[in-house]
């Protein structure tokens, strides 16, 4: 999908939980190729609102459930390094997810990596500057976090939801 702007348009989520202790912590990924941490994140569905999109990334590339709001938390942009060597400019519509769930063998699990980290390590891992920027703004505001998840919440299943690959 290509957004008014001309860059491609993506859906992501932010994994997020609250520890015992009251840290929060959030969930990264890495990249399939080249091993960066980033979040879940793909192309939007046909027929389905973006946040379900978000969500059923976040199932497949992480292997998480759990609560996600409707509402986007931001958008941010990167460069999307294409399998011939391009780059296209990519925008990422990101949707905070408060983790309920995480399953021990999932699509992707022999691609990836997933682990949690504290929100400063978090920025500091992300090479996405956008990203990385708005992660770092939660340090000194965290409760946007619970704040973009309580708003107009929902749980997802997929096992009814099929979505064409591209």
């Amino acid at each position: 999908m290509v957004c008014d702007t001309g860059e491609l348009q993506q859906v992501g989520v932010l994994p997020w939980r609250i520890r015992r202790d009251g840290e929060r912590k959030l969930l990264l990924i890495t990249s399939r190729r080249r091993g960066r941490w980033i979040v879940p994140k793909g192309w939007p569905m046909k027929g389905f609102p973006p946040f379900v999109a978000a969500s059923r990334e976040a199932f497949e590339e992480a292997g998480i459930t759990g609560d996600i709001s409707s509402v986007p938390m931001t958008t941010y942009r990167y460069m999307k390094v294409r399998d011939d060597g391009s780059q296209v400019a990519c925008r990422v519509t990101l949707f905070g997810m408060k983790v309920r769930g995480t399953l021990s063998h999932w699509r992707e699990k022999g691609q990836r990596q997933r682990r949690w980290f504290s929100v400063e390590a978090a920025a500091g891992k992300l090479d996405d500057v956008e990203l990385a920027e708005f992660v770092r703004e939660l340090e000194t505001d965290p409760e946007r976090l619970e704040a973009s998840s309580c708003s107009d919440r929902r749980s997802l299943s997929f096992s009814g939801v099929r979505a064409p690959r591209s």
